[in-house]
């Protein structure tokens, strides 16, 4: 009996460690799969590198490298920028001048919609004479 229960327990062992073997597999795949998802750092990390084109291993090398890219093209940002406010100021400039336009020729059509009434007032010397005494 001694030698089937040995026997059993051999093949307990072996269960066991095929059963460790089999859940680090599994814990290897799911940390493997979870680095393949989209907003994971191990993948924003990996595609960071791709764009760099080298290991970014430390945050100094990540940082160098964004200085890098920051610094590549600051003369076209500041060329988009100066031609946004000046189109920006250009609409608003046309905006004002095209409402004062309206408003100038809307007082104007109101004058010219007014009733004219003629009113003669006589001059002075034209008034007779009051005769005092």
């Amino acid at each position: 009996m001694s030698g089937g229960g040995n026997g059993s327990g051999e093949q307990l062992a072996e269960w066991l460690k095929e059963a460790g073997r089999r859940t680090q597999s599994a814990a290897r795949e799911a940390s493997d799969a979870s680095d393949d998802t989209f907003n994971s750092p191990a993948s924003l990390h990996k595609y960071l590198e791709d764009l760099a084109g080298r290991k970014l291993q430390t945050h100094a090398d990540v940082l160098a490298y964004l200085r890098q890219v920051a610094g590549t093209q600051p003369d076209a940002h500041r060329e988009r920028e100066r031609r946004r406010m000046v189109r920006e100021v250009s609409l608003l400039a046309l905006l004002a001048v095209s409402y004062l336009h309206f408003y100038y020729w809307e007082v104007q059509l109101e004058i010219a919609a007014l009733r004219s009434v003629g009113v003669f007032i006589p001059a002075p010397e034209a008034r007779p004479h009051k005769i005092t005494a």
